[in-house]
C-alpha cells in the first residue's frame, strides 16, 4: 500500500475585533452647586432727606458669581443702590451659570401717622388738577411725599381747621383726626 501524502495548506486568518464604545450622556454642571444667597438691606427713608434703599448682595456655595436685579443684565458689583420701598428679584450666577434667585424686600421707614395721611391724600386729592399726578392745584403738588412734609401746615389749616379741602367736600372726623394725630406727633415722615 502506497502512501500518498497530499500536501495541506491551512490559512490562519487573523482577525482583529476593536470593539468601541462612547458614552454619551448629558451632565448638569449645576446639578452639585448649591448657591446660597445673603442680603443686607438699607431701607428707604423718605424725608427730609430721602434716602434711596440698597441691597448688597453676598453669595457662598461657587465662585466667579455676578449679580441681577429684577432679570436685568449680570454685573460684577453685588451693590444696588437709589431703590425705591418694594420687592426686588434677586439672582445670583457663578462661573458656570449656575443661577439662583431671591426675592428681597426694601423697606420703608414712613411712619404710620405719616402713611395715614398720605393714604388720606393720596384717595381725596387726586382728580383732575388737582394735588397729584403732576397737578398743583393752589401751587400745592403731593407726588413727592416730601412735599406732604413739607407743606404738612397748609395740609392741616385746609382740611382739619378751615374744612375747605379736598373740593369734593370735607374729610371725615376719622380722616380730619389722623392729621391731627400726624400734626401732633412732629409732623415728620417718621411718625
Amino acid at each position: 500500500m502506497k502512501k500518498i501524502l497530499i500536501p495541506l495548506f491551512v490559512t490562519v486568518l487573523s482577525v482583529s475585533l476593536v470593539l468601541s464604545c462612547k458614552k454619551s450622556a448629558t451632565t448638569n454642571a449645576c446639578a452639585n452647586t448649591n448657591i446660597v444667597i445673603s442680603d443686607s438691606v438699607t431701607s428707604y427713608t423718605g424725608c427730609p432727606n430721602q434716602i434711596m434703599g440698597s441691597i448688597t448682595l453676598s453669595a457662598s456655595g461657587s465662585t466667579g458669581f455676578t449679580y441681577s436685579k429684577n432679570g436685568g443684565a449680570y454685573q460684577t458689583s453685588n451693590v444696588f443702590s437709589n431703590l425705591s420701598a418694594g420687592v426686588y428679584t434677586m439672582s445670583v450666577k457663578d462661573a458656570n451659570g449656575c443661577t439662583n434667585t431671591k426675592s428681597i424686600t426694601v423697606g420703608e421707614t414712613a411712619g404710620p401717622d405719616f402713611i395715614n395721611v398720605r393714604t388720606i391724600i393720596r384717595s381725596n386729592c387726586g382728580g383732575s388738577s388737582c394735588h397729584l399726578n403732576g397737578g398743583a392745584q393752589r401751587g400745592y403738588n403731593f407726588d413727592n411725599e416730601c412735599s406732604i412734609v413739607s407743606y404738612w401746615s397748609k395740609i392741616n389749616s385746609t382740611c382739619v381747621t378751615l374744612q375747605s379741602m379736598p373740593t369734593s367736600g370735607p374729610l371725615s372726623s376719622t380722616d380730619r383726626q389722623a392729621i391731627t394725630t400726624w400734626v401732633n406727633a412732629g409732623h415728620l415722615y417718621t411718625n
